[in-house]
């Protein structure tokens, strides 16, 4: 079968069969198929979407280039679950949830995404951190999720390879916001990781790859849908997000953020409190931990004063390659910017609304995350203690502080943060 049959065939609408589905993800594995034509076809998916049995193809094709991890070889004494969270601008409850979970009981391995466009991606986050190893070998995998009760890894080589290989094609070609392609990603990885509960949260808002509650709803009944072909078990939460959800935006500033969530260096931010708790609620209740909410809202709240969900955090990190006084110091760990300086509005008023979309490609373009598949990245640019609707601002007091790796970046950044915020005379 020629690649540039099946993606004309695609492109026209038509509907690709299970045997052209698996013959050119054979030929993305093995590279017989060109970085173009990978993209061309996502761009045809993109245009016009797949049917159920296309979508449940293309996740078993690609599962099978690699292998399926088999947790009843390791020695847990708990269930095995996961959690994923959609791509959003400044999310960083995904990395807060997985401790938190181990904390209460629930072993959970996350295989996960890197930079998602403008949403910033979870692997890049925690690559921040001095020492950090995103690719550990299955060994040490194992080894962390069973020490620590959760462990973050990257598609390799041995795990979903063509995966890996799309995503990154993906990231540079417009084709993120696919709700299939986004649907696929995510079933991969959860069946690779050898998981059969998973609880999905979905983000509706201008920062999200689902901005409308509409793409939203279709998003989480496309998984519904299509996860019982791979016998597991969904559950879905939604999170409206229509401004950042926490303070930072950037790969290091989110870190410090979710240490000093997890540690309670700081007072608790009770918007990501309440997100975080949605989540890992619905992740206890449906893995028979607890029964009711209230008993699912008191385990994390005793995970979170007892200091166990650091000190689950802190295990992770360190048997994935980080010294183990990053939890007490993360200041040692993490980079900090050249420029950090505030970000002030050209006129008083109350914070409005603002564009989480265009904030997020403002960091991008800061070098947060890559706009082609080679670049570096910044992982210290950001925006930190971000701003919030109905909140007070004036040219005395700052939307935020952009942190940048120079003065011309920084004077860019904050320019575009100010054009995606609106400014309103009268209390919000």
């Amino acid at each position: 079968m020629l690649p540039q049959d099946l993606i004309r065939k695609k492109r026209d609408g038509e509907t690709l069969t299970k045997q052209e589905i698996e013959a050119f993800v054979q030929g993305i594995d093995d590279w017989s198929i060109a970085d173009g034509q990978i993209s061309a076809m996502l761009m045809a998916i993109l245009i016009n979407g797949l049917n159920n049995d296309e979508l449940i193809a293309f996740v078993n094709a690609i599962v099978e280039t690699g292998i399926v991890l088999n947790w009843e070889s390791v020695d847990l004494d708990g269930p095995v679950a996961s959690v994923y969270t959609m791509p959003d601008v400044g999310d960083k409850s995904e990395i807060i949830a997985a401790p938190l979970l181990a904390a209460c009981g629930i072993y959970v391995p996350m295989i996960c995404e890197r930079m998602q466009y403008h949403t910033g991606g979870t692997l890049d986050k925690l690559d921040s951190i001095k020492g950090f190893v995103s690719r550990p070998t299955l060994a040490r995998f194992k080894k962390t999720l069973r020490e620590s009760g959760c462990a973050f890894m990257t598609p390799t080589e041995q795990i979903a390879p063509a995966d890996l290989r799309i995503q990154s094609i993906r990231d540079i070609t417009a084709t993120v916001s696919s709700i299939p392609l986004m649907v696929m990603s995510l079933l991969v990885k959860k069946i690779a990781s050898g998981v059969k509960n998973i609880t999905v949260d979905v983000k509706i808002g201008s920062g999200s790859l689902t901005p409308s509650l509409q793409e939203a709803k279709i998003c989480a009944e496309k998984i519904k849908e299509c996860a019982p072909a791979f016998d597991m078990t969904t559950d879905i939460t939604f999170s409206q997000t229509e401004h950042i959800i926490g303070k930072n935006i950037g790969n290091a500033l989110e870190i410090y953020e979710i240490c000093a969530y997890l540690t309670a260096s700081q007072p608790l931010d009770m918007e990501l409190h309440k997100q975080v708790e949605n989540i890992c609620s619905t992740v206890l209740i449906q893995n028979k931990i607890v029964e009711t909410r209230k008993q699912a809202e008191e385990k994390i709240k005793d995970a979170l004063e007892t200091g166990k969900a650091a000190e689950c955090f802190s295990r992770m990190l360190y048997e994935q390659g980080v010294l183990p006084n990053f939890i007490s110091n993360p200041s040692l760990f993490l980079p900090k910017a050249s420029v950090i300086k505030p970000v002030y509005p050209d006129k008083e008023g109350f914070v409005k609304e603002m564009n989480l979309r265009w904030i997020g490609l403002a960091v991008l373009e800061m070098g947060a995350g890559r706009l082609y598949q080679e670049q570096r990245i910044d992982y210290s640019a950001g925006f930190s203690d971000m701003c919030h609707p109905g909140m007070y601002v004036s040219p005395k007091v700052p939307l935020a502080f952009v942190h940048a790796e120079d003065e011309q970046t920084a004077d860019l950044a904050a320019l575009h943060l100010k054009g995606a915020i609106k400014i309103s005379e009268q209390p919000v």
